[in-house]
């Protein structure tokens, strides 16, 4: 299956022959057209990038997308969790396989309501999900989930490696402006994403100037919502060197002006697999196991102790803000590892009174 897209972003799939499928085409567009339920032009593309990629599983074990059984799709389900992914060489997330079922459930919910299918290939159950962090104060919604199909989500207990291995990490990347990317994800929280696709009108002219040694930017991140992001001048003052030189250099030999801060040696946009690769390389050069996303975890955990530790005014509503967090719930899962270490040190500190003592 291949993925392409019109001129305004929206996608559409051909199959391996280079046809087009009426049925398939009409999910994609109700999803990025007709419902209007995001603007997201990433969204559009992961939806279609998952979807096709069931569609080419279906295609490659000779099957009708109309008639697969709930075993088919479960099959599918199975590679994904045992497979590692392309990009990243690690096996994918549970929340991530969950995330490609729940694209398919939707469009099999769509062909039955179209009359495409007579029958749901899995069985529905209807669950109730709170709609803010705080359930108990909140209305609920009713959400129809395939709930024999989807993983299960253990919470994993977050490993942040220590301060001095994801330094060395990010001083190891050989080119600069892969090191002023990995800055940015640790020093900021920033996404991957987000790190991307950065305008360059969404930093300051001369960051030279700036008296204080923070400056809040204002950004746009995941779901289109607009955020303050906290950035160390002096790491402004990096990427600015970067803009006037080695980006200048790459963008006139182009002849195109990207929007974009980092860009590739042809000049164009950077995309997120384009930066997963470098991970990997870097991950291959140091022995050290360090991701993008991890990095925004180091910051987030990093940060948190820091503002608990000064007695800063509610932490937790900060560091969510900061990192763009739709729910608390997911920051305190910060919370635990802050805990944590506090905990550690406080062995750690136990340890060496007993030597202290001779016990």
């Amino acid at each position: 299956m291949h993925v392409f897209f019109a001129p305004d972003e929206r996608p559409f799939v051909l199959d391996s022959q280079m046809r087009w499928n009426a049925e398939v085409n009409a999910f994609l567009a109700r999803l990025s057209v007709i419902s209007g339920s995001t603007t997201s032009r990433r969204t559009w593309r992961s939806y279609a990038y998952e979807f096709a990629d069931w569609l080419g599983f279906c295609e490659r074990t000779g099957m009708d997308w109309r008639r697969v059984t709930e075993l088919d799709i479960a099959t599918y389900r199975n590679i994904l969790a045992s497979e590692s992914s392309i990009q990243t060489g690690r096996v994918l997330k549970r929340s991530t396989i969950n995330h490609k079922l729940g694209v398919i459930t939707q469009f099999y919910r769509f062909a039955l309501k179209k009359g495409w299918i007579t029958t749901l290939p899995f069985d529905l159950e209807l669950i109730r999900i709170p709609c803010g962090a705080e359930a108990a104060f909140t209305p609920q919604r009713t959400a129809c989930v395939a709930t024999s199909l989807r993983l299960r989500e253990a919470r994993e207990e977050l490993d942040i490696p220590p301060r001095q291995d994801i330094r060395r990490f990010v001083r190891s990347f050989r080119a600069w402006r892969d090191r002023l990317m990995a800055e940015m994800m640790w020093l900021t929280g920033m996404r991957n994403a987000e790190v991307c696709w950065l305008p360059v009108h969404a930093l300051p002219d001369d960051p030279g100037v700036i008296a204080k040694e923070t400056a809040a930017l204002k950004i746009i991140g995941k779901g289109q919502k607009r955020r303050t992001v906290l950035f160390p001048v002096r790491l402004l003052c990096s990427v600015d060197r970067y803009i006037h030189t080695e980006r200048a250099r790459h963008i006139r030999g182009s002849g195109t002006a990207p929007s974009s801060v980092f860009v590739g040696r042809t000049g164009k946009p950077l995309k997120t697999s384009a930066v997963n690769r470098v991970f990997a390389s870097n991950c291959r050069r140091t022995g050290l196991d360090i991701w993008p996303h991890l990095l925004r975890h180091a910051y987030s955990v990093e940060r948190l102790a820091y503002l608990q530790e000064i007695g800063a005014p509610n932490p937790l509503k900060t560091v969510q803000m900061e990192l763009g967090h739709a729910s608390m719930a997911i920051t305190e899962r910060y919370l635990h590892v802050t805990e944590r270490m506090r905990a550690e040190v406080i062995e750690t500190h136990n340890s060496f009174v007993d030597r202290l003592l001779g016990d």
